[in-house]
């Protein structure tokens, strides 16, 4: 400690340069973690940051609120997933656009962002966005082959996608990602909570007002499960270089 305090307390103005220079000399054997901490103390970087927004997420939750409130009842019957119309393809989407009520959007809304934001600023847009898509097209596929008499509509199945897809993006990046333990907490959470939900939806309404499509919801568990493990990258951390003149 004594050491990074000298280096950081160097006069001049090159007191980050001196120090990074120094630091091979004053410290030959730190330890690797240390040597992480101790760079990222005297690196620069308020000309390195990129700001990225969750365009995807973003718009999703604009279209379902426009929706919400424009969508007239010709407008449901066509965008509502319908077994009997599954050769109408863009029904296997377009129900995620539509909710039963404002709760029911506020729900979804609530989770959507909470879940998908991070995810989609460390994967990228078309990563989740394949995420989100293929758990609603697995939803409702699940739906129509186990419960075939059921409309469906809400993003619940996309929801339950990317909440899924944080368990391969954390196998492949867990050494690269901060609060990775408190990831794990949170998705346990999540998923403890919604599953004492259910449960106790099932036992004690009997499944009623609302009806939740639990077929849906398994569909985009698995969607999300299989396919962040095909689509998901690994993070590299970046290496920063300096040099001298």
């Amino acid at each position: 400690c004594v050491w990074v305090c000298n280096i950081m307390s160097l006069p001049g103005d090159k007191d980050t340069k001196d120090g990074r220079l120094l630091l091979p000399t004053m410290l030959p054997r730190v330890a690797p973690l240390q040597k992480i901490f101790i760079d990222d103390l005297t690196m620069q970087r308020p000309h390195h940051r990129h700001w990225r927004v969750p365009w995807f997420i973003f718009l999703m939750c604009f279209v379902q609120i426009s929706l919400h409130h424009i969508a007239n009842e010709c407008m449901q019957r066509r965008l509502i997933y319908r077994p009997e119309s599954r050769h109408e393809y863009w029904r296997y989407f377009t129900y995620m656009l539509l909710h039963a009520d404002a709760w029911h959007l506020s729900i979804n809304m609530c989770l959507q962002c909470f879940v998908g934001v991070w995810l989609e600023l460390e994967q990228g847009h078309w990563r989740v966005g394949l995420v989100y898509i293929a758990g609603g097209v697995c939803g409702a596929l699940a739906n129509a082959w186990l419960q075939p008499e059921l409309l469906l509509l809400g993003a619940s199945a996309g929801v339950y996608a990317m909440l899924c897809s944080h368990v391969p993006h954390l196998v492949l990046n867990f050494a690269q990602l901060s609060y990775r333990l408190t990831r794990v907490a949170v998705i346990l959470i999540l998923f403890v909570s919604d599953a004492a939900f259910t449960a106790y939806h099932f036992c004690i309404n009997h499944n009623r007002n609302p009806r939740i499509s639990l077929e849906a919801h398994l569909g985009g568990i698995v969607a999300g499960f299989l396919v962040g493990f095909i689509a998901y990258r690994r993070l590299h951390r970046k290496s920063t270089t300096t040099t001298t003149t």
